[in-house]
């Protein structure tokens, strides 16, 4: 905490030309004598901060000082700015943008030339889900428990009241993660699946480790999977490898025998095996074999009963 606050104090004060004791103190909600602590600590670092007396005294740098190696080196500055890019390109919040465009004018001199580069602004997601991950970014803030629409992958809907300790961004979307009231258990939940996002004023103690949590979480989750026997053409192989990764059990001339661990109902694998079409079989189990039968069977009915097929 104290790191970041450090970092904190000065940043603002390179953004500022002269910044008071007690503005600073105000601002990150500590006492005096604790930010003449943190310039002190700056200062010994090699800081150069100037300190004026006076009713219009504070504290200033000079406006052509760039953090050096000191602080940041060149590699660790690189992945800040790989990191705010990448945020920046898929959240466009305005504070991201403005975070981003300050971090890469300090650094500018260093990284004319990114050897690194993440764009996942394919799936920039919509203005009303960058919303709710900024009203849950509030209720998080003030330990609020907040109520929403929420429709499952089986297309059931329930109102949710959940206590939300943490919003995260992986396979492509956002999720949040909390204490489901109504089920007493720890819930992940799809942001784009949530409708009438309201935060109340019931508070709740937010003395939960989340790292924890999201292990223990995602470790019950694992213990849902279930082992699936594909045989692909080889064809496909370098696909096949980026979205399943599990044990090759047979390798012949024109097709590859794999065991991969998925979730049952994870709609995105299910989708994937269906994309391959006749180039992938599902061996076992069974009852997942039966399951790509019948969406098959059900759609040829459905939408394609009159067609030449």
């Amino acid at each position: 905490m104290k790191i970041e606050r450090l970092l904190g104090i000065l940043f603002y004060i390179i953004n500022r030309d002269n910044v008071s004791a007690n503005n600073l103190a105000e601002h990150f909600n500590v006492s005096r004598r604790t930010i003449l602590r943190d310039i002190n600590t700056l200062t010994l670092a090699g800081i150069p901060i100037y300190s004026e007396v006076g009713s219009k005294g504070g504290y200033s740098i000079n406006p052509d000082y760039k953090l050096n190696e000191k602080i940041i080196d060149n590699a660790n500055s690189e992945y800040m700015l790989l990191a705010l890019q990448s945020l920046k390109s898929v959240y466009g919040e305005r504070k991201v943008n403005e975070t981003y465009e300050k971090v890469k004018h300090i650094y500018s001199d260093k990284n004319n030339n990114h050897a690194l580069n993440i764009d996942f602004s394919i799936v920039n997601e919509n203005r009303s889900i960058i919303s709710y991950i900024s009203m849950l970014k509030e209720a998080i803030q003030h330990n609020k428990t907040v109520s929403f629409q929420y429709t499952n992958l089986n297309g059931d809907t329930r109102i949710v009241k959940c206590n939300v300790i943490h919003v995260l961004y992986k396979w492509y979307s956002w999720y949040a993660f909390g204490y489901d009231l109504e089920k007493s258990d720890f819930r992940m939940f799809k942001i784009v699946r949530m409708r009438n996002l309201e935060i109340s004023e019931m508070y709740f103690d937010n003395d939960y480790d989340v790292a924890k949590l999201l292990d223990d979480y995602e470790e019950k989750r694992d213990k849902d999977n279930i082992y699936v026997t594909i045989e692909y053409s080889k064809e496909i192989e370098t696909l096949i490898n980026e979205y399943f990764q599990g044990d090759i059990i047979n390798v012949s001339e024109t097709s590859i025998v794999k065991k991969v661990a998925i979730k049952e109902n994870d709609f995105i694998m299910f989708s994937i095996i269906l994309g391959f079409g006749e180039k992938i079989k599902v061996l076992s189990p069974l009852s997942f074999q039966q399951k790509i039968k019948e969406h098959l069977k059900n759609t040829l009915i459905k939408n394609y009963e009159n067609s030449d097929i």
